[in-house]
């Protein structure tokens, strides 16, 4: 958590890297956490108030829901987000339940797709897991996100400046422990599509997928995130796709859970304020991105590149 300036002179408790982070919530011994959640009560003590955007469902009914039901403090609760899962299915293999997700024709039409990346040459599937590999495996990445069409449209995993250099140094050091996994697909060597993969134990979560767009109608994002939907699957992990409702995780997903999002305020003159301004930004938000999807996205990013010029300066 790091200290943010809030609302009328305050000082709020935000999660650091808030802005790129898909949960937020201790990755720890269960034993542990629930005298985590109530360490963070205590700072409201020192802070106007706590955000934490996206709190998964199991961790939220586990930990913080009992100690919200017991505190005094003031609450902003919603669960706007959901996220998508594959969850195992006992005694039914990855092939009969892709068969079940998706019909005859899309089947057909990603073999074609999979039958013609073929004939451009050699299509090689590659997993880095270790430090040394994934380390070796970011310039590829860079290849990739330079030509992705999300890049183009500012959402790219290294848009916002200074965050290569963060997940250059951050993902090696997640692998020496198995929590991060790199993919990349490609053709004679050239990468054309990537994808970010966090992982704990039993689970596996998608924090990013790109590919280049001058090989967009071979469909190799498609292609790398089904290969690496079936290795989860045999490896017995429930796959999350993460909060953010696009369509083809729907198609994918066997399993729904809501995305928990908490300000926690402390209960004072302040306070009180705070949680109405608070509620009304919400709201505002809310009207804005039904009215205007794009417009949100775009003061949303820019705000937060302001924000890390702000910490870089």
């Amino acid at each position: 958590m790091v200290e943010r300036p809030g609302l009328i002179g305050s000082k709020g408790l935000w999660p650091f890297v808030y802005d790129e982070a898909n949960y937020h919530f201790p990755t720890c011994e269960k034993r542990v956490a629930p005298l985590l959640v109530e360490v963070l009560q205590q700072c409201i003590g020192s802070f106007l108030f706590v955000w934490l955007p996206q709190i998964p469902h199991d961790f939220w009914v586990a930990y913080i829901a009992p100690i919200l039901n017991q505190s005094n403090y003031l609450k902003i609760i919603r669960e706007e987000r959901t996220s998508s899962l594959i969850r195992i299915v006992e005694g039914l293999n990855f092939e009969s339940f892709w068969k079940q997700k998706l019909g005859v024709k899309s089947r057909k039409s990603l073999a074609y797709d999979q039958r013609t990346l073929a004939t451009q040459g050699k299509v090689i599937y590659e997993t880095a897991s270790t430090h040394d590999e994934v380390r070796s495996g970011m310039p590829s990445s860079c290849v990739v996100e330079v030509e992705s069409s999300k890049t183009l449209e500012n959402a790219g995993l290294y848009s916002i400046r200074g965050k290569r250099g963060f997940f250059f140094e951050l993902l090696p050091e997640l692998a020496r422990t198995g929590e991060v996994r790199v993919s990349f697909l490609r053709v004679d060597d050239h990468p054309i599509a990537w994808q970010l993969e966090l992982l704990t134990p039993g689970h596996c979560y998608l924090h990013h997928i790109a590919f280049d767009q001058a090989w967009r109608k071979y469909s190799p994002g498609k292609q790398l995130l089904v290969s690496c939907l079936k290795r989860c699957w045999e490896e017995g992990r429930t796959f999350d796709f993460l909060p953010a409702s696009f369509g083809y995780k729907q198609t994918y997903a066997n399993a729904w859970v809501p995305a928990h999002e908490l300000h926690w305020i402390r209960k004072s003159i302040r306070g009180k304020i705070a949680r109405r301004l608070i509620d009304w930004n919400m709201n505002w938000r809310k009207k804005m991105r039904d009215r205007s999807p794009g417009l949100v996205a775009s003061i949303a990013r820019k705000e937060v590149t302001q924000a890390n010029q702000s910490e870089s300066e």
